[in-house]
């Protein structure tokens, strides 16, 4: 009975581990990822589970058990709320005893698992996001025009530099002299378009919104740490932003001569 139970526990702590882990990779703040992996274990009977959550990593050791913690590492993360939903129904499922420990395994696959959506679909939606954001900073018809081209473009980039394994500090420093460079071009043509509101708004989709926003609730929670390293995250890749700007700046006010703006 001892033997079964253990197991029961280990297949309870893999589980809590993956989920908080998932949660991490997904995007969702370490307070949501640590609270998860504790209700997963102790839904299904097999006692309480402390759990320590940074941004890049779980640890996971029952209290009540002479078993192994579970050890999970972070290394990437992006943006998934579709994924962060799920565990989070999941979890919700478990604590009401709706599902057993092996459908919530089976569930919890398929939530890895769950499709992207099509690159076409993440660039046309990139575009339309930086259109309105174009118009928001005082933008007109084709002000929008252009920051819905560039969105589009950095969009691309981003996907493709994404599937090479390209880090996060290269791809925004890469993904803003683009837009500045998609503007200036579209400036080219249309010789009378306003390139301040345009490039801001394209820059949109680069900015670290999320980590900084992770940051500041991971501060209110009390979990200094990981609101410091979401903090640092997010002014390193806002400073990429800026020196990509700032590069793609320099280049086309050379190569033009001083036309750019």
């Amino acid at each position: 009975m001892d033997d079964r139970q253990n197991l029961r526990s280990q297949e309870a702590l893999t589980l809590a581990a993956d989920a908080a882990a998932l949660l991490l990779a997904s995007g969702a703040e370490t307070s949501r990822a640590q609270e998860t992996a504790e209700i997963l274990f102790r839904s299904f009977g097999t006692g309480e589970l402390q759990a320590y959550v940074l941004t890049n990593g779980v640890i996971a050791v029952p209290l009540e058990h002479s078993l192994p913690g579970g050890v999970r590492n972070v290394p990437n993360s992006s943006v998934n709320l579709m994924r962060v939903a799920a565990v989070n129904e999941l979890s919700r499922q478990a604590a009401a005893g709706r599902v057993s420990l092996a459908q919530a395994r089976c569930r919890l696959d398929e939530i890895k698992h769950l499709p992207e959506l099509e690159d076409w679909k993440q660039m046309l939606a990139c575009g339309i996001g930086c259109a309105c954001s174009g118009v928001m900073f005082g933008g007109g018809a084709w002000e929008a025009l252009a920051a819905s081209i560039a969105g589009m473009c950095v969009q691309a980039l981003l996907l493709w530099l994404a599937r090479t394994g390209i880090n996060r500090i290269f791809s925004r420093l890469a993904g803003a002299a683009l837009v500045v460079s998609v503007i200036t071009l579209v400036g080219l043509v249309l010789p009378g378009l306003n390139q301040n509101p345009p490039t801001i708004g394209a820059l949109m989709p680069l900015t670290p919104g999320v980590a900084l926003t992770m940051s500041i609730r991971d501060f209110i929670s009390g979990d200094y740490l990981s609101g410091t390293i979401r903090l640092i995250d997010a002014l390193l890749t806002a400073g990429c932003i800026a020196c990509g700007v700032g590069l793609a700046l320099m280049v086309w006010a050379f190569v033009l001569g001083g036309g750019a703006r």
